[in-house]
């Protein structure tokens, strides 16, 4: 268990490391004048509980509504805006959703759970489902290949093991290969439960163009693939990709090392 938070406490550690190394070359590339400090973005001082106009108000409100990722209560709302009674707030949210009719805009004001949420018109859900449908198969076409990928390095293996290296449930994964038939079961560990064991099938070999798993690239080959797919000044361009980058080729060099290791053994 130890060991367990040590490595996810290295890793942890990893990742502020990138972070740092982003922002000090991010800084480097912007010009000097967006350094200075009369370009920074000074933060008003305000008083909660000052009297506001009502068309400023009504702004603000609308502002919190937007940030908010869950219905606001008028308690919630009075935090940040405290000249304000419960029924003055109910006023502008029924205002703010009016104007939004009107003006037949694509998102409305409603009354969930004691307190306003902005949403989506429910006219425009056909849209967002597509969207997020599109999001979905992404995912998980993406989590299909990190598991195949440390299947293939690490066969035979099991459930708990691949999730132990992704850090995440993979039973609809396996699911998947299995129907797909690219993985099958090929037996079970001589372990309390004897789980079952998954390995690569011939369809595997098949679809990769493969003769043999002998064929699969090193980490050598892997290392300079991700390298010439995205170059490292874009990684700076875009810090998000690095983490997720680091964590495939961790995980796939710690598969192919484990499995290195059981050959010799």
């Amino acid at each position: 268990m130890d060991k367990v938070k040590d490595s996810e406490k290295e890793k942890q550690e990893k990742l502020k490391a990138l972070r740092r190394e982003i922002e000090e070359k991010l800084e480097e590339q912007l010009p000097q004048e967006m350094l200075s400090e009369r370009n920074r973005v000074a933060i008003e001082s305000i008083n909660t509980s000052e009297p506001l106009e009502p068309a400023k108000a009504k702004q603000i409100l609308e502002a919190l509504l937007f940030a908010s990722s869950k219905p606001m209560t008028a308690a919630e709302i009075r935090k940040v805006m405290k000249s304000l009674k419960p029924n003055e707030i109910e006023k502008l949210a029924g205002e703010l959703q009016s104007e939004y009719a009107t003006n037949g805009r694509s998102f409305e004001i409603r009354e969930i759970a004691g307190g306003w949420e902005v949403v989506t018109r429910k006219e425009f859900a056909p849209w967002l489902l597509k969207l997020e449908i599109q999001k979905k198969v992404k995912q998980a076409t993406q989590s299909a290949l990190e598991t195949l990928a440390i299947l293939a390095y690490k066969q035979p293996i099991t459930k708990a093991e691949i999730e132990e290296l992704r850090g995440v449930d993979v039973t609809g994964v396996l699911d998947t290969l299995v129907g797909r038939g690219l993985i099958k079961i090929v037996g079970k560990k001589e372990v309390p439960g004897r789980p079952f064991l998954y390995g690569t099938t011939d369809k595997f070999l098949e679809h990769f163009g493969l003769r043999s798993l002998a064929d699969l690239p090193n980490m050598d080959e892997i290392r300079t693939l991700v390298e010439n797919s995205v170059k490292r000044e874009d990684l700076f361009q875009n810090p998000k990709i690095v983490p997720i980058a680091e964590n495939r080729i961790e995980n796939i060099e710690e598969a192919h090392d484990t499995a290195g290791n059981s050959q010799e053994n």
